[in-house]
Parts: structure tokens; C-alpha cells; sequence
């Protein structure tokens, strides 16, 4: 009888299929892990590659210095930082921070460029003695339309001699003494008192000239005349960036009747506090400036600096110059580069007033009316308007 052998087939099981299965998951979940994790080899692949990248360029660097260096010691050649000196001219494309000869910042906004002293343009760059611009002399800037501004550093000002002169931003009194009808000038010094600082422009001060009987203040909100766009801003601006900008010339109006500040124009009178403020705000609208009506600390401050650098140490009770009313730039009234402050019209600020009806306050010289002066503050209404009643504004830098 023959014996049946029957043969085994041989193969893979269910159970052997689902282990392999799952062991191939996890061998593909570390292999993912090693690979795309952020302790990935090839993250770490990518930093050493980072780490060795930069460790090149840091030592590329220093070979620089250690060769510029070197040249220095060699040739005596010096590396400067670049000076006002260096971009006249020039315009700017973002804002730029530069030094004058003695080591003073002063800003350059974006659009402008410096004026250089030329023949032709009236400015005028004394104080260095070659005609390279320092904050002394009121450094000119103009933008594409041919609207300039003087540059009014505030803080230390390094002086060529190696004196320090301190310009505080801040609302000032000054010494002006009796009227004397005979020489239509007046008898005071001019000195000023510092009554507000800026770094207090929160506070609620009055300030009260010599000869009135009411006072003055410089408020963040009012609801009685315009008040300055961003008083705090203007502050904290101003003192980061050691100063800021006056209109070179009252305003006028131009072809396409905006504000401009430009010389040989008619002034542009005959218009309301408000009016003259909502102006001025919208001369410029950019990433690099903001312009705002004039307000009492860049009055003041602009007078204080005038004072001791144009050799004109009583400006402050300085007088009209000229009796019939002329074109901007036009009077013969020029210190520090700027224009007419004693001068031509009067100009509105956003100074307040508490002189009963009459919160909108001017400041300056004017043509028609001998006796007012620089520093002069005097009030009128919220509907005030005359041919002597111009403006004029100012720049701070973003």
C-alpha cells in the first residue's frame, strides 16, 4: 500500500504581515524624524553650513579692519565719517544723519537736499570760514519744489573754539524794556528767561511777556484756537533728533495753492488761526517729515539760537525793518539764513491766549506797526484776519 505524502506550501502569514507592516511604519516615522524634524540631519547639514558661512564673513571682516588698519598706520590715511560737507546737494533719499565740522547732528529728510553757499541763492555758510555748512550758520535745506527750511539744533552745540552752548527746547520770556518812541526801538537786552521746558509740554504753564496783563499757554488739546497737530510728538521727536526745521520764509501760495516756502512770493495773508494751521499740516504727508503751524517753543527756541550765533544778541525786540508790506525774503530782515521774523507780517502760531475773546495768538514783527517785535506775542479771535496776517511752518522729522 502506498503511502500519500501530502506537501506543506510554505508563506507568509497575516500576523507576519501586519508586524512587518508596522515595523516598516516606525522605520519610515524615524527615518522622517532624522530627516524633515528640526533636529533633522538636514537642518543640521543647513546651520553647519550657516555657522561656517558666517564664521568666513566675521573673519573676512576683521582682516578688513586689521588691513584698513594697517593702511592707516602705513599711509596715514584716516577714515572719516561723512560730514553735511560731503552730501550738498545732494538729495536724499530716506533721512539721513550726519555730522557738521565740529561733530553736530543734523538730519536730512528724505526729497531734500542741502543748499550750498553760492552767489546765487543767498545762503550763506560763515561760521567754518570755508563755506562748508555747520548748524551754526542755520544749515538751508530744499525739497523738489524749491521750498527751503533752516535747520534749529537744540541741546549741546560743540562750537569751533571747544566750547559747549546748551539751546534748550522750551517757551522763553525776553528783556525788552520801555518803548522809545524817539529811536522806534526798545530799550531792553533782548536776554531770555526760559519759562517751559519742552520735556514739561504736558503741564499747564502761563507765560506773561513784560507789558501785558494776561498770559499765555502752549496746550496739547484746545478747544478755543488750533492747537498744534501732535505737541509730544513734535517734543520727542525734536530732542531725538538734537533739532528741527523752521520755514526759511513766510508762506505764500503757489499755482496749485498749496503752502510753499520760497523766496520773492507774495506772503499769503488774509486767513483765520485755523485756516493757517490746517495748512501748514498739509504741506507735507510723507514717511520722513511732518509739518505743522509753528507753535510757541519753535518760536522761542528759533529766537534763543538766532541770539547766539548770528551776532545779533537782542533779535528778540528787533523791529520791522520795512514799512510797506513786500515779498517774502524780501526786507533785508536775514539772520541765521532765515528770513522776516522781525519783519514784514505778523505770524500765527497755535499758541493760546487768556485774553477774554481773543485766544489765537501771533507772533513776530510787522510792517504796518512799529512796535512790535520778534519775540511779540499778541492775541485776536478765531475769525481774525488782515493783510499783515501771514504764517509760517515747521518740520520735524519722523
Amino acid at each position: 500500500m502506498k503511502q500519500k505524502f501530502i506537501k506543506k506550501q510554505k508563506g507568509i502569514t497575516l500576523v507576519a504581515l501586519v508586524v512587518t507592516i508596522v515595523i516598516l511604519l516606525i522605520l519610515v516615522g524615524i527615518t522622517i524624524m532624522y530627516t524633515m524634524g528640526d533636529n533633522s540631519i538636514f537642518k543640521k547639514a543647513q546651520e553647519a553650513k550657516n555657522k561656517t558661512e558666517d564664521a568666513i564673513k566675521n573673519e573676512q571682516e576683521y582682516m578688513n579692519s586689521i588691513d584698513n588698519m594697517l593702511n592707516e598706520h602705513i599711509n596715514g590715511n584716516t577714515t572719516k565719517d561723512e560730514t553735511v560737507a560731503d552730501i550738498v546737494d545732494k538729495v536724499q533719499v530716506n533721512n539721513k544723519t550726519v555730522k557738521d565740522e565740529n561733530g553736530n547732528k543734523v538730519v536730512i529728510p528724505g526729497g531734500f537736499k542741502v543748499v550750498p553757499d553760492t552767489n546765487s541763492n543767498d545762503v550763506d555758510y560763515t561760521y567754518s570760514g570755508d563755506k562748508k555748512p555747520c548748524v551754526q550758520d542755520g544749515i538751508v535745506i530744499e525739497d523738489e519744489d524749491k521750498n527751503q527750511f533752516v535747520w534749529i539744533p537744540i541741546g549741546d552745540i560743540k562750537n569751533k573754539d571747544d566750547t559747549v552752548t546748551t539751546i534748550t527746547l522750551g517757551r522763553y520770556i525776553f528783556n525788552t524794556g520801555s518803548w522809545d518812541s524817539t529811536n522806534q526801538k526798545y530799550t531792553g537786552t533782548g536776554e531770555e528767561t526760559l519759562v517751559q521746558s519742552a520735556q514739561n509740554y504736558t503741564k499747564i504753564v502761563n507765560l506773561r511777556p513784560e507789558g501785558l496783563s494776561y498770559d499765555f499757554q502752549e496746550l496739547v488739546n484746545s478747544s478755543n484756537n488750533i492747537s498744534a497737530k501732535n505737541l509730544g510728538d513734535f517734543v520727542n521727536k525734536t530732542n531725538i533728533n538734537g533739532g528741527y526745521y523752521l520755514a526759511r520764509y513766510e508762506i505764500s501760495q503757489g499755482t496749485d495753492e498749496k503752502a510753499k516756502s520760497q523766496a520773492d512770493k507774495t506772503a499769503w495773508v488774509d486767513i483765520i488761526q485755523k485756516d493757517a494751521a490746517m495748512i501748514a499740516r498739509e504741506m507735507y504727508n510723507n514717511n520722513y517729515i511732518e509739518s505743522d503751524l509753528i507753535n510757541s517753543y519753535s518760536w522761542d527756541t528759533a529766537i534763543v539760537f538766532i541770539q547766539k550765533y548770528s551776532g545779533n544778541s537782542n533779535y528778540a525786540i528787533r523791529t520791522a525793518i520795512n514799512t510797506n508790506k513786500l515779498n517774502t525774503g524780501k526786507s533785508g530782515d536775514k539772520v541765521c539764513n532765515i528770513h522776516d521774523m522781525a519783519s514784514n507780517c505778523r505770524e500765527w502760531s497755535t499758541e493760546y491766549s487768556l485774553r477774554s475773546e481773543n485766544p489765537c495768538v501771533y507772533r513776530g514783527g510787522r510792517y504796518s506797526y512799529a512796535s512790535n517785535y520778534t519775540s511779540d506775542r499778541y492775541s485776536d479771535t478765531t475769525i481774525g484776519k488782515l493783510d499783515d496776517f501771514s504764517f509760517r511752518s515747521i518740520l520735524y522729522l519722523k
